[in-house]
């Protein structure tokens, strides 16, 4: 399922001798971890560096009021840039791949039987769409609040 494009490939050195199944699972994983590091230094730059460059009246006042890296601080650049905002909810989605990917691979590593790997792939899906669900109810109040 998809293993084929990776291992004919020139990437096929660098996949995991020990299994062609979870090759896919395994160069995402890498993936988000690079996704990850500019998300987090675009989060950071954001929210600490850039956001006392904004001039706005409108935000200066939240500022002055509540502080730089406050709940009202994120929703104005929420509402005003909404770059950020679709940045920040892949973000969200990048740290739950990662991490329950992340999670399955170690838990799979410690070889359970195929019924414990089927049960894990439900639980953590089940984990992974109530954090994703929650992100995003949480990121909607946020642009409504």
């Amino acid at each position: 399922m998809g293993t084929e494009i990776f291992s004919e490939s020139k990437f096929g050195k660098f996949l995991p001798k020990h299994s062609k199944k979870s090759a896919f699972w395994w160069v995402l994983q890498r993936i988000t971890g690079v996704m990850l590091f500019f998300l987090i230094l675009f989060h950071m730059i954001m929210n600490h560096y850039l956001s006392a460059t904004i001039t706005a009246p409108a935000f200066n006042a939240i500022v002055e009021e509540f502080g730089l890296a406050s709940f009202q601080a994120v929703q104005w650049k929420m509402i005003n840039f909404p770059l950020y905002f679709w940045i920040s909810i892949l973000f969200v989605l990048t740290v739950a791949f990662h991490m329950l990917n992340g999670f399955r691979t170690v838990t799979l590593d410690l070889a359970p039987g195929r019924m414990s790997k089927r049960l894990l792939a439900i639980v953590l899906l089940f984990i992974g769409f109530l954090f994703v669900v929650y992100a995003f109810i949480l990121n909607s109040t946020v642009m409504v609040a």
